[in-house]
């Protein structure tokens, strides 16, 4: 359906394409004039991709007119940077136009390079267009399959299993002074932030474990420099952080995934401590596995006092010793030392020869 059309773009259009896929353009507007793709409008970056999103693509948009928008992410891939294809078509315009523009998109796409394109958003309505409505559209790109009758019933015998299993046994958790993993189900909100965080949506997720309902649950995900880590962390509650730890490593850049299990000491019940304790390593083995997402390195911290630049760079990028240090032997007393006792050798009946 694409080459029904014959639209295609004009050579102004695709030279501007072409300089901006370097990576000088924020979010760029196209629309069909004479039967040609031309350029309506562009930006540059003025912040980062998450912050420029709805001030710069709601504006643009039209209730009475489609269009095309490119917009610039700040991730790369093996072709440049990353970009949303998206494609506006309001409930209100004609019928005709509506379908132009379906018909002409792929040709476009094609044109533009599909292996710029990382993800592709359609709405009809600005609820579908804004920065929360990319964020439902990500979330529901992630979500697992419908599940089958048989799954659904299986699934609501293991929630009734859960319910019936009374909250117990703090003694029972301690089997040879070791802890055993207990599997605390993640909450809807915190599934949803870790998509985000697998698409750097978002650079931080705090998550608590709720006692009573035997969860765990989303704190915030409130945008985090390295520089408000210390103030992230509870002086009374344990917490599970993630945080993206954006830094530079001998002239690259680089995006680590940090994980940081604060545990406050003796601020904490003896209920609480053990519960963090035992979930941490299930948790851990959800994100990784489920998530796919990648952590650089494991914190574990009583405050947030020492969460600086350095201490980051320096649990991320440990310096190895090249030469391994020995022990010295510890010297003897200085001065003259006595003559060497000799010790008799034993005869027969243990009597001194």
């Amino acid at each position: 359906m694409s080459h029904q059309t014959g639209i295609h773009a004009t050579p102004e259009l695709r030279d501007f394409l072409a300089k901006a896929r370097g990576g000088a353009i924020r979010i760029i507007k196209i629309v069909i004039r004479n039967e040609q793709l031309v350029l309506g409008a562009y930006r540059e970056p003025s912040q980062s991709w998450d912050r420029d999103y709805d001030n710069f693509l709601m504006p643009l948009l039209d209730a009475q007119e489609p269009c095309y928008m490119l917009y610039r992410l700040d991730s790369q891939n093996a072709h440049g940077y990353e970009w949303l294809f998206i494609s506006w078509s309001p409930d209100h315009c004609p019928v005709r136009l509506k379908m132009v523009y379906a018909a002409t998109r792929a040709t476009l796409k094609k044109e533009f390079g599909g292996g710029h394109v990382k993800d592709e958003l359609f709405g009809t309505v600005q609820e579908d267009m804004c920065y929360q409505g990319y964020l439902r559209h990500v979330a529901s790109c992630s979500s697992p399959a419908p599940l089958t009758a048989a799954e659904q019933e299986l699934h609501r015998i293991k929630l009734t299993e859960l319910e019936c299993r009374p909250l117990q046994m703090m003694t029972e958790i301690c089997v040879g002074n070791k802890l055993q993993g207990l599997a605390f189900p993640l909450q809807e909100e915190a599934k949803r932030a870790l998509v985000q965080l697998k698409h750097k949506l978002i650079n931080y997720i705090q998550l608590k474990v709720d006692v009573v309902k035997e969860t765990i649950e989303l704190v915030h995900t409130n945008p985090t420099e390295t520089r408000d880590l210390p103030s992230r962390i509870p002086t009374n509650a344990p917490r599970y952080h993630l945080f993206l730890y954006k830094h530079s490593h001998q002239g690259e850049h680089l995006e680590s995934l940090v994980f940081i299990y604060s545990m406050p000491g003796h601020n904490c019940s003896i209920k609480e401590r053990m519960l963090y304790s035992s979930c941490l390593n299930r948790l851990l083995d959800e994100v990784e596995r489920d998530y796919h997402l990648e952590i650089a390195k494991k914190i574990e911290i009583d405050s947030g006092e020492g969460l600086t630049e350095e201490y980051l760079y320096e649990e991320v990028h440990p310096q190895a010793n090249s030469v391994k240090q020995t022990f010295a032997k510890p010297r003897g007393p200085p001065g003259k030392r006595g003559n060497k006792r000799l010790i008799k050798g034993g005869g027969e009946n243990g009597e001194e020869s």
